[in-house]
């Protein structure tokens, strides 16, 4: 081989290698600059925290019932001769109408008779009382001494007077039986059936319908444990909310069965609501066996803090440092209600909650609370 040879092989070497050098330079990575973009901390929102006094609500559910249900059995026996027009299922009748009318013709004239021997008794006693007058004139005429009960007539005398206590007596249970021809509304009720007709002979002991008191309805409601704590005693008296179909009324607690359920172990409690079928108002009508939520009012606490449920695991919360850094700070949560948190101890006025933590908060991270933040998320 040439000397020119081994040159152009050299040289032709050299150049490959040199192309291969800036090749590599011109494919190789930019360095990252000082200045580049650092990432930005996760952004937060937070809320201020300070106490305040607090009602607790304790919401339980039952169902509408009439405080009262008669079934309707007339005293006296007779043919019906008129009924209420709206005594029909679904009618409303007021209290004091007459929903039926017995045939009360004989009732009249016992009435009549009844009275007549009333005024037959007082004569009787009247002239008794005078035979008796007489005959102690002439006693005392032919013996002055001692008379006798029986001479001065004693014994008819109470007889008659006895008489006029029987008449009077038969009088009034005869005014009583008439009546008593007459079915009357013991209160507002809402008739629920009606079991005879027009027409329809009935006894003492025939079943003319059903009815039940509009004037006022009551709910029975179970109350756990660890409701019943919150609430005041004695229980006569709390105020209480119904709630139905977007609708409420007002109620009070009125007393306290006073037994545990064998079943449930839950307390129960009887709420009253007045006028439920709304005669005297213009309120939502609140019907019998509806299935309803009864808010009871509470006992106050002077100082509690109410945050967001979804703010508080396991008994903890996150809070925000003045240097912007996240703290785990635990809790006693007193109740929850709805979708808030009531917590008693833990935390002190002017604490700034974090509503929302991010997905792996840590003791120590740097936060945002603005959107213009800037500092990098780490953890300490």
């Amino acid at each position: 081989m040439s000397l020119w040879t081994k040159v152009a092989i050299a040289v032709g070497v050299l150049l490959l290698g040199i192309v291969l050098v800036v090749a590599i330079v011109s494919t190789a990575p930019k360095s990252v600059e000082a200045d580049a973009e650092r990432v930005q901390a996760p952004l937060v929102s937070t809320q201020t925290l300070q106490p305040r006094a607090h009602r607790f609500e304790v919401r339980v559910f039952g169902e509408v019932q009439p405080k009262e249900k008669t079934r309707l059995t007339p005293e006296v026996s007779g043919r019906i001769i008129a009924i209420h027009p709206s005594f029909v299922a679904g009618g409303v009748i007021a209290k004091g109408e007459v929903m039926a009318q017995l045939d009360d013709a004989d009732y009249q004239a016992a009435v009549l008779s009844a009275e007549a021997a009333v005024a037959a008794a007082y004569a009787a006693l009247e002239q008794e009382k005078a035979l008796a007058r007489v005959a102690e004139q002439e006693l005392r005429h032919l013996s002055p001494g001692e008379v006798s009960a029986l001479g001065l007539r004693k014994p008819q005398l109470h007889s008659a007077e006895a008489g006029v206590k029987s008449a009077q007596a038969a009088l009034q249970k005869a005014k009583r039986d008439l009546e008593r021809t007459q079915i009357v509304a013991p209160y507002d009720a809402l008739v629920v059936s009606r079991s005879v007709g027009l027409g329809q002979v009935v006894s003492a002991a025939t079943a003319l319908g059903e009815i039940y008191s509009v004037e006022q309805a009551e709910i029975h409601v179970p109350v756990a444990g660890f409701d019943a704590r919150f609430l005041p005693q004695p229980v006569a008296g709390i105020p209480a909310e119904v709630q139905f179909e977007g609708h409420l009324r007002r109620a009070e607690v009125v007393r306290d069965l006073g037994v545990i359920h064998g079943q449930t172990r839950m307390g129960h409690l009887v709420v009253q609501v007045d006028d439920p079928y709304s005669l005297n108002s213009a309120q939502p009508v609140l019907r019998f066996g509806h299935y309803v939520e009864v808010v009871l009012s509470g006992q106050t606490h002077p100082a509690l803090f109410e945050v967001p449920q979804d703010s508080v695991q396991n008994q903890q919360v996150w809070l925000l440092n003045e240097d912007n850094t996240l703290r785990r700070q635990p809790v006693q949560v007193v109740r929850q209600e709805g979708k808030s948190v009531l917590i008693e101890q833990g935390l002190q006025a002017g604490d700034k909650l974090v509503l929302l933590a991010p997905s792996f908060p840590q003791p120590g991270m740097q936060v945002r609370t603005d959107i213009n933040g800037s500092e990098l998320a780490k953890v300490e």
